[in-house]
């Protein structure tokens, strides 16, 4: 694999300030004021912080790696949700190395317990270049392994997973601060039982001390690769290694940033490769590499504007719109700050929110369980953690597509859109869609691929549920669509339509020794034998037939108000009706509508079957509400209800 060089090094990079990326409707995430999470009792100088599940709980856990004067720890803080954590019996932890402080860790199960561990280089002391696999019990515990410390090499800077023998087993990959070119990145392969060894170290020309490594398919060839930066002699650089099983081969190096601090991959500008992310240290930039699919980087430096020294970087959706943004850790200025970006690989300028004293390793995750993506600082200035709880929240908006207007009482309408988007900055998590309100059974789902979505923010996701308008009665007719979200929330949109009654049928002849005739020129009225003046059958024929157009209430009455039916078979549904009448009936299910039948009834008693299913499948066990609707010629109408319990 080669990396072409687009600027030989050491080359400046051209410096581009990027604004803010093309206006945002999702706005920029919130936080809480910080909260500071204690390490142990004489815990000091955190250098790395991880985030993982520890225990099993569905929590997520924090990691911290201690220098802690040379004497290492590892403490553990377990999640107990809503933003608590707690420590496990025997947190901190020791690596069992004396005299070695503790640098970058990585989690992940790597003796295949099915638990996670933590893999901590011990690069600070008199004892350097050793690496320590704490295997973890499943309780948040953490057991130095008995096989002790592996040497791996002097220096070491930082260390990332990888199954680079695709055997299922997690190996992993150091960087190291060597002079020597060939001398910057380790394999530590994993034998499974037989335990970790060193393999074959690597190195592209002409580099040297390396600062840190991100392991990921880089160059399109299927196994993991690693983008690894260094700031030999002033001239930073970053290359890529890639894999052939357990062995790495180092490309070309590219310019990036003179004082390398922290590497990152991710796909910042949505083409489906990873991009590369190199924080400088000494100057407030950015380098963005973007990589073609095939290995090939281009860098990009940015401003980021508020920076003095950084110390750490990160790669999360922050403000839940799917593209990549980007936290950057201040050592001197005590804060970390997010940087936005746009999909396109732009970001924005910088916000800040402050931490404790030389923040570093900063983690993007979870950790209050409620869906929110908070940050996560180690201190090494303050000897605690900084957690900035993510406070942002969504904003659902619904549009109806065009309007329901005036239908028939009894007759379903056309099908209508609800489009429902997320204007806020965080993920919009829809749990459940009914139809509430005055006149709720009038408007009827008939498609639902809202309940269960998450609609990302910045307005250009959406679900959408579709309804149709069936009037029970004349008049307005007036409903909202409610989408149930996460902690009781709900979100109404407003329905509305009209019932027009059905024209009452023709009269004809009354039956009586008159007959109403309307001829074009005039309305007159012929008596026939009587020779009687003709005001007075007139107003006797007017009478009689204002008598015989007044309505009667419609009487319905069902057989059973309590049903029970057996999963899969059919169900008749008796009834009874004072005059022939158009019937709908409604199978509902925690209120709302999942099957819908329509046909006409005589007078007196009939039945209605229901074939049991829905759509193709039997009706599964579960209590249903049935609801059957009546409306005759007259437009007069009549609704009776049961219930139905389905059996397996």
């Amino acid at each position: 694999m080669t990396i072409r060089l687009r600027h030989a090094l050491p080359a400046a990079l051209t410096v581009v300030l990027l604004g803010a990326p093309a206006a945002r409707a999702g706005g920029m995430p919130t936080y809480a004021a910080r909260a500071v999470l204690g390490l142990g009792l004489g815990i000091t100088d955190p250098r790395s912080l991880v985030a993982t599940d520890l225990d099993g709980d569905g929590r997520t856990d924090l990691v911290a790696g201690d220098r802690n004067g040379d004497a290492g720890r590892l403490s553990v803080l377990r999640g107990l949700g809503g933003g608590s954590f707690g420590t496990p019996l025997g947190s901190p932890f020791d690596p069992g190395v004396a005299g070695a402080g503790v640098g970058a860790i990585a989690a992940g199960d790597l003796n295949g317990d099915g638990h996670p561990d933590v893999l901590a280089t011990l690069a600070s002391g008199t004892t350097d270049g050793d690496v320590v696999l704490m295997a973890g019990d499943g309780t948040g515990r953490l057991t130095a392994d008995a096989g002790g410390p592996l040497a791996v090499g002097p220096q070491l800077t930082g260390i990332a997973l990888a199954d680079l023998g695709a055997d299922g087993d997690l190996d992993a990959l150091t960087s190291h601060l060597a002079a020597t070119d060939v001398a910057q990145l380790s394999p530590i392969l994993n034998g499974g039982p037989a335990g970790l060894t060193v393999g074959a170290t690597t190195g592209a020309t002409g580099t040297g001390l390396a600062v840190g490594l991100a392991t990921g398919q880089i160059d399109g060839s299927g196994g993991p690769d690693a983008l690894v930066a260094g700031r030999d002699g002033g001239a930073g650089s970053a290359w890529i290694a890639t894999s052939a099983g357990t062995t790495m081969t180092a490309g070309t190096p590219v310019a990036v940033g003179a004082d390398p601090a922290a590497v990152a991959l991710a796909d910042l500008d949505g083409d489906g490769h990873l991009d590369g992310l190199v924080l400088d240290r000494s100057a407030p930039t950015l380098t963005v590499l973007h990589n073609d699919g095939t290995g090939v980087l281009t860098p990009t430096e940015i401003t980021v504007t508020g920076l003095t020294t950084g110390t750490g970087l990160a790669i999360g959706d922050l403000d839940a719109d799917g593209n990549a943004d980007v936290a950057v850790t201040d050592g001197p200025g005590a804060a970390v700050g997010v940087l936005l970006g746009d999909g396109a690989g732009r970001f924005g300028p910088a916000t800040w929110q402050t931490t404790g004293a030389g923040p570093r390793s900063p983690v993007i995750a979870d950790l209050t369980g409620d869906g929110v993506p908070d940050l996560a600082t180690a201190d090494a200035g303050s000897s605690t953690i900084s957690l900035l709880r993510g406070t942002s929240a969504p904003d659902p908006h619904g549009e109806l597509t065009g309007a329901f207007g005036t239908q028939a009482v009894g007759r379903t309408g056309e099908a209508h859109a609800v489009t429902i988007t997320n204007a806020g900055p965080a993920m919009l998590a829809v749990q459940g869609v009914s139809v509430t309100g005055a006149a709720a059974d009038d408007f009827l789902i008939t498609h639902d691929d809202c309940t269960g979505a998450t609609v990302a923010s910045g307005g250009g996701a959406a679900c959408t549920v579709r309804v149709r308008f069936v009037p029970s009665a004349a008049g307005t007719r007036t409903a909202a669509l409610r989408l149930r979200l996460p902690g009781g929330a709900t979100f109404d949109v407003a329905l509305s339509g009209t019932g027009a009654a059905a024209e009452p049928a023709a009269t004809g002849t009354d039956g009586g020794d008159t007959t109403a005739t309307t001829t074009p020129a005039a309305t007159t009225t012929t008596t026939t034998p009587t020779s009687t003046p003709a005001a007075a059958p007139a107003r006797k024929a007017t009478t009689h037939a204002n008598a015989k157009a007044a309505p009667k209430r419609l009487v319905l009455t069902l057989s059973a108000t309590k049903l029970t039916l057996v999963s899969g078979k059919r169900l008749n549904v008796g009834l009874a009706l004072g005059r022939a009448a158009k019937v709908v009936l409604r199978v509902k299910q925690n209120g709302r509508t999942v099957d819908l039948l329509r046909t006409t009834a005589r007078e007196g008693r009939s039945t209605i079957t229901w074939d049991g299913t829905l759509g193709r499948v039997a009706a599964p066990a579960g209590t249903y509400r049935l609801d059957v609707y009546a409306v005759a010629a007259d437009g007069h109408a009549a609704r009776a209800s049961a219930v139905l319990t389905v059996r397996p």
